[in-house]
């Protein structure tokens, strides 16, 4: 990278400008040296205020990462691809504990990320399940729990641990968290598990129904589907299923299908694998990985509208365009801009109208 006329800001939190050190005449930010990278020279800066110096990749996943920056994010992209971490190395010729040391960074960034976009989202239909997986043992059973919002098919929050009481209180806390407080009426469905029904009640209230859509399964073959309302009336079930875009009656086929994309994208999640996960905090830094990249990065099949093919995050309103993984590491630096993310205002004012703001602009 050449070096750039016009000084960044300084990002250092602690940093506060005296007049002295930053008057109209004399910039607080001044050229400290060039960083002799194998790409090429890299600009440095020297905050006169704090004395701090930084480059252009301060704040990101980039920082000293003594690679490219194409190259960290062709392992990532590998990751949530399905190819197992012995392979990515291989591919890019680098040491599995380097690439396990990128992706537990990608995963880090990836987490801030969507904890600060995914926020107030309208909640029409919500559907949640549980996938199992598995640690190094193969008696060490991990559950991963996800919730989806069916209209833009969001993956709106994740848990990895047991399959107990706990974890299901944190998924609906953190899908409660994440959506918005509307006036009507969400419904929630999820499987027969004895310790959602208590969980929803106490989450959500009154401001949901809650169904519970269970399979009986005889030979790899579904024989019978029983639907129960478990919280709510028939006569509500009825008006929020007229709101629904998607589903006509009660079910879980939409996150169960999010299941399956979970299953064949990790590597660590495939039924039969060498590439298992070594713990519940290892499975849970892949998972925030792929959820960032599901809902920002990857297209969607059943979103296409003629030629376009939009993201979850993307359908919900919440970005004007698709992402890149390189959009979503540079958005932390302190001066980073970040036009594609839809102000709350904007996303209010559109509604549920089925285009983004940036494609009627």
């Amino acid at each position: 990278m050449h070096p750039t006329s016009t000084p960044p800001p300084c990002p250092f939190p602690d940093c506060r400008p005296t007049p002295s050190a930053g008057s109209s005449r004399r910039p607080t930010v001044i050229r400290h040296s060039l960083l002799r990278t194998q790409r090429g020279p890299r600009q440095r800066w020297r905050c006169r205020a704090c004395g701090g110096t930084f480059t252009a990749n301060h704040g990101t996943p980039y920082h000293r990462l003594r690679s490219s920056p194409a190259r960290f994010d062709r392992a990532v992209n590998m990751i949530v691809e399905g190819m197992c971490q012995a392979a990515a190395a291989r591919t890019e010729g680098i040491s599995v504990s380097t690439l396990r040391r990128w992706t537990e960074r990608a995963a880090q960034f990836a987490r801030e990320f969507h904890d600060r976009t995914i926020r107030n989202v309208e909640p029409i239909e919500i559907q949640i399940d549980e996938l199992r997986g598995h640690g190094r043992k193969k008696d060490d059973r991990l559950f991963v729990f996800a919730s989806l919002v069916v209209s833009p098919r969001l993956w709106i929050a994740n848990t990895v641990g047991r399959r107990t009481r706990r974890s299901c209180r944190l998924i609906l806390r953190e899908t409660r968290n994440r959506c918005a407080a509307v006036g009507r009426r969400a419904l929630i469905v999820t499987d027969p598990f004895k310790f959602y029904a208590p969980e929803v009640r106490k989450t959500w209230g009154r401001t949901s129904l809650h169904a519970e859509s269970g399979k009986i399964i005889r030979r790899n073959r579904i024989v019978r589907v029983n639907n129960e309302l478990v919280w709510g009336t028939e006569e509500q079930l009825e008006e929020v299923l007229e709101r629904c875009e998607d589903s006509k009656q009660v079910n879980t086929s939409f996150v169960e299908r999010l299941n399956l994309t979970m299953r064949r994208s990790l590597a660590c999640l495939h039924r039969r694998t060498s590439s298992a996960a070594r713990d519940a905090q290892t499975l849970g830094q892949k998972i925030d990985l792929l959820q960032c990249y599901y809902n920002f990065v990857r297209p969607h099949g059943s979103l296409k509208f003629g030629r376009e093919v939009r993201t979850p995050a993307q359908q919900a309103g919440l970005v004007s365009r698709r992402l890149r993984l390189r959009d979503i590491f540079m958005a932390f630096r302190p001066w980073a801009r970040v036009p594609w993310i839809v102000d709350e205002g904007v996303r209010k004012a559109w509604g549920a109208r089925d285009v983004c703001p940036d494609n009627n602009t």
